[in-house]
């Protein structure tokens, strides 16, 4: 996918209040712009880096700028949008650029059966839960960043749509060009390391696809290994 209209670089001063961002622009002004990411954010917030943001063209939002790209101290760009997951996805499984998932066929927003709430992908063989991991820690790339009951609620049914005898995956889309593998922080959340392990038992399949940065295009580029519990990685 394309950043449309382009992204403009600025200078990250701080973030606050979970949604807002307070950055310089090039002619030395600030400005405070929306951030669409409800995580914690580790290892994604350093003052004094470059950002990059876009602008909306809707005149009813107060703010009409908002955060994308975040540029780490290493240089790594990791898209800090949490939201822009679910579009480079979508766009990867209609090009049927997902090995695992070729089948084609996709819905967004599917019912979860005989329950309330939504995957996030499906057709009529398989269910798909999406999340973004863009936390770099110790080398690898963790999730969750903060406990999610959210994302706990979702594997847990996706554990129960494979008990019914249905296809279920946990996709996580890799928003950081550092990360090369992906495991569960069990110690910021061992209540979803635990409900991953025993989805995981049960024969929900974890996959894992890092994505192509720069501030033009997003895009699904290869997949990395899914690593398990990140007390587990050596």
């Amino acid at each position: 996918m394309k950043f449309e209209p382009i992204l403009q670089q600025a200078i990250m001063l701080r973030r606050y209040k979970r949604f807002l961002v307070d950055i310089r622009l090039p002619d030395g002004t600030r400005d405070t712009i929306h951030c669409a990411n409800t995580g914690a954010m580790l290892g994604c917030v350093f003052p004094g880096s470059p950002v990059y943001f876009s602008t909306s063209d809707n005149p009813k939002r107060k703010l009409r700028r908002s955060l994308e790209l975040v540029q780490t101290p290493e240089d790594h760009l990791v898209c800090v949008n949490t939201s822009q997951a679910n579009r480079i996805v979508k766009e990867a499984l209609a090009e049927r650029a997902i090995a695992e998932l070729a089948g084609g066929g996709f819905r967004s927003e599917v019912m979860i059966p005989d329950e309330s709430g939504r995957f996030d992908f499906g057709n009529e063989d398989v269910y798909v839960e999406v999340k973004s991991v863009t936390y770099l820690r110790d080398d690898i790339g963790v999730f969750p960043d903060a406990k999610s009951v959210r994302a706990t609620k979702h594997v847990k049914a996706l554990h129960r749509c494979v008990n019914r005898g249905t296809r279920a995956v946990l996709l996580f889309c890799v928003a950081h060009t550092g990360i090369e593998g992906v495991a569960i922080a069990d110690d910021i959340d061992p209540v979803y390391d635990a409900a991953v392990c025993d989805a995981v038992a049960a024969g929900v399949e974890v996959i894992a696809y890092r994505c192509e940065i720069t501030p033009t295009t997003l895009e699904l580029d290869r997949s990395v290994p899914f690593l398990g519990s990140s007390s587990t990685v050596a």
